[in-house]
């Protein structure tokens, strides 16, 4: 509930400008980090002509990103927590600026590596540092709504680095592109330094949210935070779900989508890299639609378990390889980009079921399962690809093989939807609440 009903309206007035401006910088921030997960699957013909690298070792490239991703999810949110989003996204994209401009001046895989992983580092932060901006300046129940917002804008991103990428490497080199966006990256953390405010009240302006005893408690001791949020069961089917519908998509849109269909489908470059990313085009709407229609029924588990079972199942006509014109794989690109979603929710729930001073780490744990996800699902494929080829297998037929592993990590996050708790879109963390219960 907002506490600052009765204050003067000039006070909220700022306020409001000063949570937009902050969001946008935040959510810019997000969009890179978007931008650069996705950058293999464009670049990946050239990074193998200049650096000389395999499958297996592009897989290991890309994925180097999610690692790294991956195992700052947890320390981002418990930094969100103790120092705010302005420090933290500030410091990540300085270092994500460091990452672009080494990958842009690297001669080889070894140093594209180190400046994917200084990247991966980088932009680890903008999305926790946005929820968590997010949670402490917006209403709680415009949560949902705004991060399925926030995906829209991080999926342009991805969306930006399949076809208008390989557009602009016709007209540059992608190391002159990535000088560019070196310094922009830069300027951008400069402006997040000085115009982001953790909090209202740093500014002198009324908080959204009044201050619990119970969270203040809470988040003094970051060890014990963590600890509660592990220990939560109810933590944990995001997790899960994340794995496989974020980690699914990732993984392919972001580096095993476009071989697939060139050499599955026999679709040209271009029609491939327009199919992926129309995909992450229709990501980003789902995430707009899944959050809103949360928000507006008050229901998380039914959302979530018919989105998640339609991803899994729509997976299907592309792993059994039914006969797929170039306008029926970009239908089925679209539907599989805007059922992919599901894991907008798994933010909402985290922080509902977690007490608030925590929502950082929360939401930081249950981010941790979608870049492992795409961690493990990239490079997964990329050996099973460079077994089966070494055995004798064509690239096309090594593919239809390894991208199985994409549906059935899904299929587990349907599971988990089942198990989510319901929290009727409030936070329900000092409840006794069993799974499908309405709090009283």
């Amino acid at each position: 509930m907002d506490s600052s009903n009765h204050h003067p309206p000039e006070l909220l007035a700022r306020r409001v400008r000063l949570r937009w401006a902050g969001y946008l910088l935040l959510v810019v921030a997000f969009l890179l980090a978007f931008f650069h997960r996705n950058t293999p699957a464009a670049m990946a013909d050239a990074l193998a002509i200049d650096w000389s690298a395999g499958p297996g070792v592009l897989g290991a490239i890309s994925a180097s990103y999610f690692w790294v991703y991956t195992l700052m999810q947890v320390p981002a949110g418990v930094l969100a927590d103790l120092y705010g989003p302005r420090r933290l996204v500030a410091f990540g994209m300085a270092v994500a600026a460091a990452g672009t401009l080494l990958t842009a001046l690297a001669s080889g895989p070894i140093s594209g590596a180190l400046g994917r992983v200084l990247i991966g580092f980088g932009v680890a932060f903008p999305f926790i540092g946005l929820l968590k901006f997010s949670a402490v300046w917006f209403p709680e129940r415009q949560f949902a709504t705004l991060s399925g917002l926030t995906i829209f804008v991080g999926n342009l991103g991805a969306a930006l680095a399949a076809t208008p990428l390989v557009l602009l490497m016709g007209l540059m080199r992608w190391q002159e592109l990535f000088l560019l966006l070196a310094g922009s990256t830069f300027l951008l953390a400069l402006a997040i330094w000085r115009s982001v405010y953790d909090r209202p009240e740093h500014v002198g302006l009324p908080p959204v949210h009044a201050p619990l005893p119970s969270e203040l408690a809470a988040g003094k001791d970051w060890r014990a935070g963590l600890r509660r949020v592990v220990a939560n069961r109810a933590t944990w089917p995001g997790f899960f779900i994340n794995f496989g519908a974020a980690g699914g998509i990732f993984g392919f849109a972001g580096l095993w989508g476009m071989p697939f269909l060139q050499d599955v489908y026999g679709f040209t470059r271009a029609e491939a890299a327009h199919q992926t990313g129309l995909m992450m085009v229709a990501c980003a709407v789902g995430g707009l639609v899944i959050g809103r229609l949360s928000d507006r029924l008050g229901r998380r588990r039914p959302v979530l378990l018919i989105w998640t079972a339609v991803h899994t199942l729509l997976w299907l006509p592309w792993m059994l390889a039914w006969p797929l014109s170039v306008g029926g794989s970009t239908l089925l690109a679209l539907l599989l980009g805007f059922s992919s979603t599901s894991f907008a929710l798994t933010w909402a729930c985290a922080k509902e079921v977690n007490p608030p001073a925590l929502s950082g780490m929360a939401t930081g744990v249950v981010n941790t399962g979608a870049f492992l996800g795409g961690a493990t699902i990239q490079q997964a494929i990329g050996l099973a690809v460079e077994f089966e080829m070494t055995a004798g297998s064509s690239l096309g037929q090594a593919l239809a093989h390894a991208v199985w592993a994409i549906p059935v990590c899904c299929a587990v996050g349907v599971l988990a939807a089942l198990l989510q708790t319901e929290t009727y879109a409030r936070n329900i963390s000092c409840e006794r609440v069993s799974a499908g219960t309405r709090p009283a």
